[in-house]
């Protein structure tokens, strides 16, 4: 290769390189400072503390939306986020519905934290928050520590997540003075299982799984800090108020601002629970009806031992997700009634003894009265419940074929 060739393929390679990077810099969103401009005589603007709300993803995870504490400093030329996130690792999706995952607060450059918002069309929202120039700087300082210090959290849904972490920082920081909410949302006076409910809306599954493992709890009432997810945290915020020593109150919001419209509305899949299990229980049905008629055997024998280990495999989850993880705190979970591994060793157990067919019977009933209470816990649900009824239908039978062949 001539010298004025590879002089020729260097420049063609450093001008590919300068098109690639000014492409990578121009498809991140641009983040002006909040209180740019020169140092004010007063120093208000030398730091300003935000709080960024993201609007509900697409993702499972973030179904709930997302918070972060913005930090600037216009004059060293710093723009952070604070966000408590959760660590990716294998098994991620399991850890994170039995309130084991680890979770640490995270400093990222504003531009960097935004860029996925922005790439997913999501709503971000800034809420300035009204505090002292102190009050900032030991946000601030506070906030690195946290950083620095890497102190783990187990990310526990509702109790422990973005929000609640982010709210409790800034009222760490407001020493001489208190935060007064000034009545907290109707949302906040429900119980747990109807807060799961509505900041679960735009996804019927994670609903599903929230109520299911939700037990008793879905009936309690945790601190209203506790709950104040993302979907909910805007109501509370902009009614709060600061109040100092003599009294004197101040908005906890100063302004608010869009930093990204809302450009992609993420909509409930319509394969929800209720319709997969509804066809679910109509199959079972008919299929009992066909063996009923045809007296089918070997199919069904197959089908009852696949809901057999389906029943066991969510009564251990159950067992383990209810008294030995650390999801929601130790609590009763109602669905260990209907799933549970005691029909599997009974069956193991006392199959071949005579009379065996009645205990089909007793199980029979006992899923009709826990279908029956429904009205009486708020963790159980009509999606649910199908799957206690097609549960029921295969019980049933097997007590007039276990009855038909002893007499």
């Amino acid at each position: 290769m001539t010298f004025s060739r590879l002089k020729a393929t260097t420049m063609a390679l450093v001008a590919t390189i300068l098109l690639a990077t000014s492409a990578i810099v121009m498809a991140q969103p641009q983040v002006p400072w909040t209180n740019g401009g020169p140092l004010l005589p007063d120093s208000s603007n030398f730091v300003t503390a935000s709080l960024l709300i993201a609007s509900p993803g697409e993702a499972i995870y973030s179904t709930y939306g997302h918070a972060a504490i913005r930090m600037e400093c216009p004059v060293h030329n710093l723009d952070y986020c604070f966000s408590f996130e959760q660590e990716a690792d294998m098994g991620g999706f399991i850890k994170f519905f039995v309130g084991k995952t680890d979770a640490h607060m995270v400093a990222v450059p504003t531009v960097k934290f935004l860029t996925e918002f922005n790439k997913e069309g999501r709503e971000v929202k800034q809420y300035i928050l009204n505090l002292t120039t102190h009050e900032k700087k030991e946000l601030w300082r506070l906030l690195d520590n946290d950083y620095v210090d890497e102190e783990v959290r187990h990310f526990n849904l509702l109790q422990n997540n973005c929000s609640s972490v982010s709210l409790m920082a800034i009222e760490n920081v407001v020493t001489d003075e208190t935060i007064d909410f000034n009545g907290w949302p109707e949302e906040f006076k429900m119980n747990n299982g109807k807060v799961f409910r509505l900041m679960t809306k735009s996804s019927p599954w994670l609903e599903f799984i929230s109520i299911t493992l939700g037990g008793t709890e879905s009936d309690a009432f945790w601190e209203q800090e506790q709950r104040a997810a993302p979907a909910l945290l805007t109501k509370v915020i902009k009614k709060a108020e600061i109040v100092d020593a003599n009294g004197n109150r101040r908005p906890m919001i100063n302004d608010e601002k869009q930093i990204f419209p809302l450009k992609n509305r993420f909509e409930a899949s319509p394969v929800t629970p209720f319709w997969v299990f509804s066809l679910l229980f109509l199959a079972v049905s008919l299929i009992t009806l066909a063996q009923f008629k045809w007296k089918l055997k070997w199919p069904m024998r197959a089908l009852d031992i696949l809901l057999m280990v389906l029943v066991t495999a969510v009564g251990f989850f159950l067992i383990y997700t209810s008294f030995v993880s650390g999801l929601f705190g130790k609590h009763w979970n109602w669905y260990l009634i209907p799933f549970n591994p005691l029909p599997l060793i009974i069956w193991l157990i006392w199959r071949k003894r005579k009379g065996f067919y009645k205990v089909y019977l007793l199980y029979t009933v006992v899923l009709v009265l826990f279908i029956l209470a429904t009205p009486l816990s708020e963790q159980l649900d009509l999606p649910h419940q199908l799957i206690t009824a097609t549960l029921a239908v295969r019980c049933l039978y097997n007590y007039y074929e276990g009855r038909r062949q002893a007499t």
